[in-house]
């Protein structure tokens, strides 16, 4: 997908198109001395990475106001849900280099996010709306890793691969967490997971 198809399906406007561009133009400058993403798929910057993470919107709970990225790596999904806005972001992001190209994102496009350099399993609850994460980990470790940060009105929305229904079958310790599984935009084998406490469904 070209980067006008991805922001026609995305509706959004000339700024927010400007400020993606942006944070390409600063992702392949970095990319060139660390290892942000795979560079396989820089090529399809848009569709892979653009549309992925943007596609998450639509699955905020009403009145979503804070969301946190957890694994942030290049800022996939969370820079890109802080410049679609409306939102304020924390992102978690432990490799020191990473979460220096997140601040200098943040920095040069006046965001409405926030970096901290640490693993999850050690940062104080952050009291979020919403919980996301791409690649970071199977879903059951996951949920262990931000287990004191989930409250029963937190909504975790996962970017995940072809390995999800594996993943859920090693969630029934998780019993209180309804798992649901959505056809990504983005890919035919990628799925947008759900999961909310039964008690809001």
């Amino acid at each position: 997908m070209t980067a006008d198809e991805v922001c026609k399906l995305l509706n959004v406007s000339r700024e927010t198109f400007s400020q993606f561009e942006a944070y390409l133009a600063l992702l392949e400058k970095w990319q060139r001395r660390i290892n942000l993403v795979a560079n396989s798929t820089m090529a399809d910057v848009w569709q892979r990475h653009i549309l992925d993470s943007a596609q998450l919107i639509k699955f905020y709970p009403p009145d979503t106001k804070k969301i946190l990225d957890v694994g942030s790596g290049a800022g996939f999904p969370g820079l890109v849900l802080a410049i679609m806005g409306n939102v304020e972001v924390d992102l978690v992001e432990s490799d020191q280099r990473k979460a220096v190209f997140l601040s200098t994102v943040i920095r040069s496009l006046g965001l409405p996010a926030k970096v901290h350099n640490q693993r999850i399993e050690t940062l104080p609850n952050m009291a979020p709306d919403v919980i996301t994460a791409r690649a970071l980990a199977p879903v059951s470790k996951l949920l262990k890793l931000i287990e004191n940060q989930i409250s029963p009105d937190t909504v975790c929305l996962f970017l995940k691969g072809a390995s999800v229904e594996d993943e859920l079958t090693e969630l029934q310790t998780y019993s209180t967490m309804v798992p649901v599984n959505h056809p990504s935009l983005s890919g035919a084998n990628g799925v947008v997971l759900e999961l909310k406490h039964k008690s809001l469904n």
